[in-house]
């Protein structure tokens, strides 16, 4: 069952490779988000995750960290598995629910990007921010992949396996609710747009709660609705970050609005007024 519709799949890359290569540049505008505008937001496969972590003085700080990141790390799977698993590539695949989970981690790479730790009577505060990244590719493919070789997929299972156990060791190990307890005692330092920006701070895939953590309250939101998808825009001068169903799709400097639409709160239109982001 799983060969034919592995079989299936790539026959689907191909007709779509097929039907990508014999479109022609769009003159008139279009009635629905361009694809290569939806193609920008999601060929960079990204996802930011804050965590808090806190344990007991028994613990000396390297193994903190350690496990700190552990923990966050199963944060930033399961996001990971919500954002990516729902895509068209991915949903109605065949991948039962553990599969899924593996396969994402198989494609998952995380990296630091912030660390604060913080020395108490009763222990050791952290608060860590990850960067994860799912590698590019064609998602259909991919899965097609996952589900024809056997080996990879038992590789990738005993993999998740490790990294939940190691997950799960982390959790027992902290303090609930602490570390976020004793960082909320101390004003946190916000970043302008600009800083952000150009240290790699602010990313797709990060969610509204974690923009708010790193730059603050915006100065004021636009709301779309276009198509399925539910558009915020938030003022953050110079820029506008806009969030696509909840989490960060792009950045722009101003926004523009378009007929087809009826609205300029979306990642489309002129690629000028798009900001870089990672």
């Amino acid at each position: 069952m799983r060969k034919c519709l592995a079989g299936l799949v790539v026959g689907l890359v191909a007709l779509a490779a097929g039907a990508a290569w014999a479109q022609e540049p769009a003159q008139e505008p279009a009635k629905a988000p361009a694809k290569d505008d939806h193609r920008q937001v999601s060929d960079v496969q990204v996802l930011s995750v804050v965590g808090h972590c806190f344990y007991g003085p028994n613990l000396d700080e390297a193994q903190a960290k350690r496990l700190c990141r552990q923990q966050v790390r199963g944060t930033l799977l399961d996001r990971a598995v919500a954002g990516f698993g729902a895509e068209p590539g991915v949903r109605g695949s065949g991948l039962s629910g553990r599969e899924l989970r593996a396969f994402v981690d198989s494609l998952l790479t995380v990296d630091p990007v912030e660390e604060e730790t913080r020395r108490v009577p009763e222990g050791l505060a952290l608060r860590l921010t990850l960067r994860g990244a799912v590698r590019p590719g064609d998602r259909i493919e991919q899965v097609a992949v996952f589900l024809t070789d056997g080996a990879a997929r038992s590789a990738a299972l005993a993999r998740l396996a490790e990294h939940d156990r190691l997950a799960a060791e982390a959790r027992m190990a902290a303090v609930p609710f602490e570390a976020e307890r004793e960082f909320a005692k101390i004003p946190v330092e916000r970043l302008s747009p600009a800083t952000a920006l150009a240290t790699h701070r602010l990313v797709r895939g990060m969610s509204l709660t974690s923009v708010k953590q790193l730059l603050g309250d915006p100065a004021g939101f636009r709301q779309s609705i276009i198509g399925a998808e539910t558009y915020v825009c938030a003022a953050y001068a110079p820029v506008w970050v806009v969030f696509r169903d909840g989490v960060l799709a792009c950045a722009r400097t101003r926004l523009e609005y378009l007929g087809q639409y009826g609205t300029d709160c979306h990642c489309s239109g002129n690629p000028r007024g798009m900001v870089p982001l990672d």
